[in-house]
């Protein structure tokens, strides 16, 4: 039996993302890319800047709050940061890397904040995806799924708030958006990134103790699946003991109850 939980295991597969010196933004409500950028920095990129929704640059914190905006989050932060200069620091190229919520993602990696149904009339109406529209089009994005199930990876979205490779290929370059685009898809099942031609979606490793078939049922497109899946690395006892001293209330585990 795994001495480690799912959120857990996400929290290690997102932070391995992210490379030294990468400039990372974490967005609202997203308690396992806080862990995520807390692992990489004390563990494997030192030299990663880590800037998060309290408008602050590499915090800190004692303890992971509940909210992505509580003032744990500031806490030995070296730099104040208002958001709509870290908008301007994207639109200039200077910010290489952010995490994206999505309530649904397509074979593609468009994600959907917005609605779900007709826009004009939509079954469901969503929070909205804030800047996710502008950060997609010049962004690398790592998207984080913490329910694997085919009403979250779906044939096509019901609208495109985070652009990802639209109709695949190079549609994207010919939408004018030169630069980023989704890099991994990281869910409770696997992790995925994309087919380098098609831009369709790739399975590149299974979580311990899932099978492929369980993947399958639970992707709503049909996955590319190469001749040799790996398995997803867990957490090792050092990243684990960080986790759980840093977030004792269990923060990262609020998206999966």
């Amino acid at each position: 039996m795994a001495d480690y939980t799912v959120a857990e295991l996400m929290a290690v597969c997102l932070a391995r993302e992210i490379k030294d010196r990468d400039r990372v933004l974490q967005g609202l409500y997203s308690p396992l890319p806080i862990m995520a950028c807390l692992l990489a920095k004390n563990f494997h990129a030192p030299n990663m800047v880590h800037i998060n929704t309290a408008d602050v640059i590499d915090p800190e914190p004692t303890e992971v709050p509940f909210s992505t905006a509580g003032p744990a989050l500031q806490e030995r932060a070296v730099a104040y940061l208002p958001l709509w200069q870290t908008f301007d620091l994207a639109q200039q190229g200077k910010l290489d890397l952010i995490f994206l919520g999505a309530a649904q993602v397509d074979k593609y990696g468009n994600t959907n904040l917005s609605v779900i149904g007709p826009y004009e009339k939509p079954k469901v109406r969503l929070p909205g995806g804030a800047a996710s529209a502008h950060l997609c089009a010049i962004m690398d994005a790592v998207i984080w799924i913490p329910r694997h199930n085919a009403r979250a990876l779906v044939e096509k979205v019901d609208f495109i708030t985070g652009q990802g490779y639209l109709t695949g290929g190079k549609a994207r370059e010919g939408a004018g958006i030169p630069k980023g685009g989704p890099r991994k898809v990281v869910t409770n099942l696997c992790i995925m990134d994309f087919e380098p031609e098609t831009k369709a979606m790739r399975l590149v490793s299974i979580h311990p103790g899932v099978a492929l078939e369980e993947v399958k049922e639970n992707t709503g497109f049909e996955l590319i699946v190469p001749d040799k899946v790996e398995t997803t690395e867990p957490p090792n006892k050092e990243e684990l003991e960080f986790m759980r001293q840093i977030d004792p209330k269990g923060v990262r585990e609020l998206e999966f109850h």
